[in-house]
Parts: structure tokens; sequence; C-alpha cells
């Protein structure tokens, strides 16, 4: 897949999937896959934002890579990366006329039920589907599945409801980063950790324990996880800290991805150390009993 930013022009006439696409999940790959599907005529496209316009919402469910790479595994030949400030001021007919047509070749266009676009978010799909009528280019609107959005991901992550959030996604939600020298405390209570660094750019779940697998060098483990402010020793920002069950080495500097399989418990503070480790004890136990079956 060839990345390009925008602005830039196109010679091949393109299919173009539009939107977001912040998470991937299955609605978003059913626009971007109905485009991929006239790749033997036209070039699948994607036109998204490489940054976030939405300020309500600071924390993305993909970071650019995971986003490319979803994106990628659509079928997509082409991915055109816009800031916001690019567009934001352009009305409806502009951003058609010049963006679209004349700058991206489309000969197609894709999008799903509540896209929106020109300058205060003015028009929407129906908008869209008049301009290309008037322009003939073919133009497809994937309708609504009821409970598949970026919005209801977040809701779902919030209450710590992984599982539920997997099914829209089509994948579970993941955390990935280096890991890093914590404080050790883990040791202490026999249950030493990996520290990972993840993208401060990416929501978090609700704060707790989890059930997870570790995938470390291209070899997976099952684990236990803890994501908050480890209210019991402190700290000061949201960490993650991950206890491997079947493996124990130094892993200071490599690269971690974790998958959320399953809420254990939510994060809480505890009278003393002896106490925090009894339960970290359950918790393992916890996710042993979960992750049997992977």
């Amino acid at each position: 897949m060839k990345i390009h930013s925008y602005p830039c022009k196109l010679t091949v006439p393109t299919a173009i999937a539009l939107g977001r696409f912040d998470g991937v999940h299955l609605a978003h790959k059913e626009v971007i896959s109905a485009a991929a599907k006239l790749k033997s005529t036209l070039s699948p496209t994607v036109f998204t934002f490489c940054d976030n316009p939405n300020k309500s919402n600071p924390h993305l469910l993909t970071t650019e890579e995971e986003k490319h790479l979803l994106i990628a595994e659509c079928g997509t030949d082409i991915l055109i990366n816009a800031t916001f400030d690019s567009v934001r001021n352009m009305s409806a007919e502009e951003f058609f006329d010049l963006v679209l047509c004349r700058d991206l070749n489309a000969k197609a266009i894709f999008c799903g039920y509540n896209y929106r676009f020109g300058k205060g978010a003015s028009a929407d799909s129906e908008t869209l589907a008049r301009f290309c009528r008037e322009s003939g280019i073919a133009f497809t609107c994937i309708a609504e599945v009821e409970g598949f959005s970026s919005t209801a991901v977040r809701a779902l992550l919030s209450e710590g409801r992984v599982q539920s959030a997997a099914k829209i996604l089509g994948r579970n939600y993941t955390l990935k980063g280096n890991v890093i020298h914590g404080n050790a405390i883990g040791r202490t209570i026999d249950t030493p950790t990996l520290n990972i660094e993840a993208d401060k750019a990416k929501l978090l779940p609700r704060f707790g324990v989890y059930a997870t697998v570790a995938t470390i060098s291209g070899k997976s483990y099952r684990a236990v996880t803890n994501i908050g402010l480890k209210p019991t020793v402190g700290s000061e920002a949201p960490t993650i800290e991950t206890h491997l069950l079947d493996v124990t080495g130094n892993f200071y500097g490599v690269y971690a991805e974790l998958e959320l399989i399953d809420f254990i418990r939510p994060e809480q503070r505890f009278s003393s150390l002896e106490a925090l480790r009894e339960t970290i004890e359950n918790d393992v136990s916890d996710a042993k009993r979960i992750l049997a079956t992977l």
C-alpha cells in the first residue's frame, strides 16, 4: 500500500473509501473492502485524517501504524493521509470538486451512513450521493450496523467490557510498547512485572486487572495485567504492568504487544503489600482459568 500526504494528485482512476476509521472496526472494514472489490478496474484508495479532529475524544483506538496495517489488510492500494486543517475550511462542493474529483481522480466513492464533510460538517451522505449522481460517479453508502461504531467501542472499553469491544473490532483490543524499568515492587511480592510504555495517544480501558496475552519477539505468553494508577504504592500517571504466567526473564527494551482478553477486577487500594500479594495470587488463578482454552 502506498501512503501519500494530502495535498497530492493521483493519475490513476480510484475507488475511494472515506472516513476517519479510528479503530478500523468491522463496519469500517466493510466500507474499505467494498472499494477494494473494484480492484480490477480502479485503484482502491482510502482518504482519512492523520490527526484527530474530534477534541472531545483526544485518545485514539488505533495508533497510526496500527491503522495503516489494518487498512492495508482490506486490500487498499493507496492511503491518503490528510490533516484536518488542509480541508476544514472547504465547503462541501469544494471538497467534492477539488479533493475527490480533481486531485484524487475518484470514479467511485464509498462511505458509511453517518459520514459528514464540508466546513462545519455541513453535508452528509445524501449530499454526497447527489454530487456523485450529477458528476456520473458511482456511489455506495454502507448501511448502519446497529451498535457498530467507534463510540460504542470507547464506551465498552471504559467499562472494561473488552470481550464485547472485540466483537465490534473483529479482534482483541491491544496495547503496544517497549518494556521499560519500573519500581520493581512486583519482585518484592514474588510477582515480577513488565512495565510497558504504550503510545500516550491511545485510549486506555477501565483501570483494573485483565487476563491478557503478551506477544514478545514473536512468541505469545499468557499474562495478567494491571492498568491504572497503582493506588497502593502510588503512581502519578497510568501504568501498564504485566506479569507473565509461563516464563521469566529480562525483557527490558523489548517491544511487547498486549491483547486484552477479559476483565478480572477493578483497580483498588490495599492496606498492605501482603494484602496486595494475596489478591494478585487470586488474579493469577483467575487469569489462568480464563486463558486455559487459548
